[in-house]
C-alpha cells in the first residue's frame, strides 16, 4: 500500500510538471505563431508602400513633355492625381498639385539632386508627394490610403490582422517599434523615411488581437489535467499524513485501551515536572492495579480481561480533570498524572472518586473490579519520575496488602529505599500474582 501511494504521489507530480511544462510551451508555440503573423503582415505591407514609392518615382523621372498626367496617376487608383509642367503648360488631372504645401520644399530637393524625383509627405491632404523638377515638372499626388495596394490587402488577410498607413511630416528617420502587447493586442509599428531631411515618413502599424492566454483554445483541457494532478496530488498528501498520524498514534497510544502508553505517560510527566519545579507547583503521580485481574483471565478469558481493561481506561478517564494524564503503565496496572495537586486531601479525594468510579457498578456484564491506589507528591516523595512512581508503587503494594482502596505515601525517598529493601519490594515492574487480591 505504501508503494502504490508513493506511485501516485510521483504520479501526480510527473502530471502536473508535464501539464504545466506543456502549457508553457503551447502558449510558447502560440506567441510566435502570433509574432510571425504580425511580422509577415507587416513585411508585406512595408514592401508595398515602397514599391508604390518607387514606382512614383521612376514615373515622375521618366514623364516628358508629351506625359499625360492620368497615366502617371493612374496606377494608383483613383484618389492619386498628377500634374506635368512643360513648354510652359501645365496639365493636372484634378486640383493644381503645385500649390501644395510640400510641393516646394520636394521642388528644392529635386533640383538639388540634379532633377531626380523627391518624394515628401503633405499632412495637409494626408498624401505623399512626388515631385521631379528639371525641364519638365512631373508631380504625383499619392493618399495615404493607396500606398497599400489591393494585391497586399488580399495577401494579409490570412494572417488576421489590422493595417493603418498614416503619414508624419514631423521626422523622417525610419525604424521599427515591437512587436509589443499593447492594451490586448500585438502590435507592430514601421517607420519608413522618405530620404529629405523633412520629407516625412510613411508610418505602418500591424496589430492582432493576442488572444492567446494561458493556453490558447486548449484552456480547459489543461485546467482539467492540473486539476486532476492536483486532486491526485492532495490524495497522496492526505493518505502520507494519515499514515504518519497512525505511526504518531501507535507509538504514544496504547492499543488497546486508547491511553497513553507508558512511553508517552513518561514524556508528559517530565515536561509536567520541570513545569512544577520552575513555578513552585505541585504534582500527583497515582499507580493503579486492578485486584482480581489474573482471576478474571483464568475464569472468564482473556477477551473479557481485555475489555475490563478498556471500560476500566474509560472510567479512568472520567474520574479524573481535562488537564490530567492517564495512562496505561503495563498489564492491568494504569497511572495517573495530576498536576496542580500538591496536599494529601485533594489526592485522598481524588484517589477515593478513581476508586469509587471503578467499583460502584459492574464493569462488564456482571463482572466487578475494585482497585488498589498509591499516590505520590512532587517534590514531597520525589523530584524525578522514576522516584515518584516508586513511592507510588510502595504505597499502592501498602493499600493492596492492606486491603484499603488507596494509600498516599508518606516517606522520603530514601525511607522508601529502605523498607523497599527490608520488605523484598521488587519495583513498579513485578510480577503480581502472588500478591493478595483483595
Amino acid at each position: 500500500m505504501r508503494l502504490v501511494r508513493i506511485g501516485a504521489l510521483v504520479g501526480s507530480v510527473v502530471l502536473l510538471v508535464a501539464t504545466t511544462v506543456s502549457a508553457v510551451n503551447q502558449r510558447a508555440e502560440l506567441r510566435g505563431r502570433l509574432d510571425a503573423r504580425v511580422l509577415a503582415a507587416a513585411l508585406i505591407v512595408d514592401q508595398a508602400v515602397v514599391a508604390s514609392i518607387d514606382r512614383a518615382l521612376a514615373l515622375a523621372d521618366a514623364a516628358s513633355d508629351s506625359t499625360d498626367p492620368s497615366r502617371i496617376a493612374r496606377p494608383f487608383g483613383e484618389p492619386a492625381e498628377a500634374c506635368v509642367v512643360g513648354d510652359g503648360e501645365k496639365r493636372c488631372t484634378g486640383p493644381d498639385l503645385l500649390a501644395l504645401g510640400a510641393f516646394g520644399a520636394a521642388a528644392a530637393a529635386s533640383v538639388a539632386s540634379g532633377g531626380a524625383a523627391t518624394a515628401a509627405v503633405d499632412d495637409a491632404t494626408d498624401s505623399v508627394l512626388v515631385v521631379a523638377r528639371s525641364e519638365v515638372t512631373a508631380v504625383i499626388q499619392v493618399p495615404a490610403d493607396a500606398l497599400v495596394g489591393d494585391f497586399a490587402l488580399g495577401a494579409i488577410e490570412q494572417y488576421d490582422v489590422q493595417v493603418a498607413v498614416e503619414l508624419d511630416g514631423t521626422a523622417s528617420a525610419g525604424g521599427r517599434r515591437g512587436p509589443e502587447r499593447i492594451d490586448g493586442d500585438l502590435v507592430l509599428t514601421e517607420r519608413i523615411g522618405l530620404g529629405g531631411d523633412e520629407a516625412g515618413a510613411v508610418v505602418v502599424t500591424v496589430a492582432a488581437t493576442d488572444d492567446v492566454g494561458l493556453t490558447g483554445d486548449n484552456l480547459t483541457l489543461y485546467l482539467s489535467l492540473l486539476a486532476l494532478g492536483t486532486v491526485l496530488m492532495a490524495l497522496a498528501g492526505w493518505t502520507f499524513l494519515l499514515d504518519r498520524r497512525s505511526l504518531e498514534r501507535r507509538a504514544t497510544t496504547d492499543e488497546l485501551t486508547g491511553l497513553v502508553n507508558r512511553r508517552e505517560f513518561e514524556r508528559l510527566s517530565e515536561e509536567s515536572l520541570l513545569a512544577a519545579d520552575r513555578f513552585s507547583t505541585g504534582v500527583c503521580v497515582m499507580l493503579i492495579d486492578l485486584n482480581g485481574f489474573k482471576q478474571i483471565n483464568d475464569t472468564l478469558g482473556h477477551h473479557v480481561g481485555d475489555q475490563v481493561l478498556q471500560a476500566a481506561a474509560h472510567r479512568l478517564r472520567d474520574a479524573v480533570r481535562d488537564t490530567d494524564t492517564v495512562g496505561r503503565w503495563g498489564g492491568d496496572e494504569f497511572v495517573i498524572l495530576l498536576p496542580g495537586l500538591q496536599d494529601g486531601t485533594a489526592v485522598r479525594s481524588s484517589a477515593e472518586r478513581v476508586g469509587r468510579r471503578l467499583s460502584d457498578t459492574p464493569i462488564v456484564d456482571e463482572v466487578r473490579v475494585t482497585a488498589a491506589i498509591g499516590a505520590a507528591l512532587f517534590p514531597r516523595h520525589g523530584v524525578t519520575l522514576d522516584e515518584l512512581i516508586r513511592a507510588a508503587d510502595v504505597a499502592m503494594y501498602e493499600a493492596k496488602t492492606s486491603g484499603v482502596t488507596h494509600r498516599l505515601a508518606d516517606l522520603s525517598g530514601a525511607m522508601y529505599l529502605d523498607q523497599v529493601l527490608a520488605d523484598d519490594y521488587r519495583g513498579p515492574d513485578r510480577r503480581r500474582a502472588s500478591l493478595p487480591d483483595s
